[in-house]
């Protein structure tokens, strides 16, 4: 007897001669693994591609190198519009059993094939993750146009449907919500998500079971038609797989429809009347309940915001007298500071009037000193006051000489050309001419 595990002898205790596993106990497992895939498969078979997944994985985790069960998990995300997801378990379930006797080589193989459709997928994921950001910051024109470009080019992404019927509910067109859940039921009848959306948007239980029995085919080429019919991947390997199960005993059977023609007038009488009492005594009541918190919290909300913008404009206005107070001030103390300047200017033409003439001429000689002793700032210094005190010619012909002294020309130049221009009569001009013209 060889190890299901590794393929070496098994031992008369029961256990593996190289990996030590016990027969019995991997035995079990695989069993197990088995009787899940089978019930996989049949929940694949009727679209349940939730039930399915959920099915499958429990397959793996009891053996995780179950091929069959690798290989059609991979088919339901592909089928899901999940491509990455696809690729994933049919590489792994290549690297247990490589060779042309796995399926997932030549699924794997023919994605790879189409360089395209590996960069679709790799932009779908994109699409979504960015549709979905646009959801959440509430910029929703823009998570529709990414929705409904993926939804074109993937019409069996379920996820996608599921946020285009979030975003639908969130804008308030119920039909619209209702039409892509019904698309993803078509795709995956027993999708909890999507049952529950239809649940809460006040879809009956009989609605949603109607939903459920008309799934039967879709076509991959149209996003909205639910009339035309294929034969996908998953179809043929499921078809395949259930007249491969060498153990009918572990595969789960197919269920047997009700027939909702049996119940009679008097039980859908009692029915409706019982729901229509039960909506005025239980549910009505609740309703006009939440209305009635709903207006008083509303009332509340605005009386507050009533009392945060009174208190804002009172605080406004307190700013706005505060500012008119700041700039009559600002305006006074202009007012005070152009009054003492004018005081200060004619301070200083009373003080100017009353300075003896004998100042100038004192102040034009000391000029001339300093200039003999080559103190040239000083000379410009009492040229300029004897100027502040009257202009004239004296004045003007040593502050000229002083800037030369100091040597700048530019200065002195200014000077002399003051002196030919106010006094033309003064004895200096024809030396300062001379100096002008050079």
């Amino acid at each position: 007897m060889e190890c299901l595990n590794c393929g070496a002898p098994v031992l008369d205790n029961g256990h593996c001669s190289k990996c030590g596993m016990n027969y019995k106990l991997l035995a079990k497992a695989y069993n197990t693994s088995n009787y899940y895939y089978n019930l996989g498969l049949d929940k694949a078979s009727v679209r349940d591609l939730t039930g399915a997944i959920d099915a499958l994985n429990l397959a793996l985790k009891y053996n995780k190198q179950n091929i069959n069960a690798r290989n059609l998990l991979g088919l339901i995300y592909y089928e899901m519009g999940e491509t990455v997801l696809g690729l994933t378990q049919w590489v792994i379930s290549s690297n247990y059993l490589p060779g042309e006797g796995n399926v997932a080589v030549r699924y794997i193989k023919e994605v790879q094939s189409d360089s395209a459709k590996l960069e679709e997928a790799n932009q779908l994921a994109k699409q979504f993750n960015q549709a979905l950001q646009h959801a959440k910051q509430g910029t929703k024109d823009l998570a529709f146009l990414n929705l409904k470009r993926i939804l074109s080019n993937y019409p069996h992404f379920v996820k996608g449907y599921l946020l285009l019927a979030l975003l639908y509910m969130d804008n308030g067109n119920q039909d619209k919500a209702k039409k892509a859940l019904k698309r993803v039921l078509r795709i995956d009848k027993n999708n909890t998500l999507a049952v529950k959306y239809l649940t809460e948007m006040g879809m009956a239980p009989r609605e949603i079971i109607d939903i459920k029995e008309r799934s039967k085919r879709i076509d991959l080429d149209s996003a909205y038609s639910d009339e035309d019919q294929f034969q996908s991947e998953l179809e043929t390997f499921v078809q395949k797989g259930l007249e491969d199960i060498d153990n009918p005993d572990l595969s789960v059977g197919s269920y047997q429809e009700i027939n909702h023609n049996k119940f009679n007038l008097v039980y859908v009488s009692v029915g409706l009347i019982l729901g229509i009492l039960a909506f005025w005594l239980l549910v009505l009541p609740t309703k006009l309940d939440m209305a009635s918190q709903e207006s008083r919290k509303q009332q509340l909300t605005y009386s507050e915001e009533v009392s945060r913008k009174n208190v804002t404009i009172s605080d406004l206005e307190d700013q706005i007298s505060d500012l008119e107070k700041n700039i009559a001030e600002k305006e006074k103390e202009e007012e005070e500071r152009k009054k003492s300047n004018q005081d200060s200017k004619e301070a200083f033409q009373v003080i100017k009037n009353n300075i003896p003439n004998s100042a100038y001429k004192t102040l034009c000689a000391e000029a001339e000193k300093a200039i003999t002793d080559h103190e040239y700032a000083k000379a410009i210094d009492m040229c300029n006051v004897a100027l502040q005190i009257r202009e004239g010619d004296e004045a003007y012909y040593q502050l000229g000489k002083a800037y030369l002294g100091n040597q700048d020309e530019e200065k002195a130049k200014a000077a002399f050309i003051s002196l030919k221009e106010n006094y033309p009569e003064s004895s200096h001009m024809e030396e300062i001419t001379d100096y002008l013209e050079e």
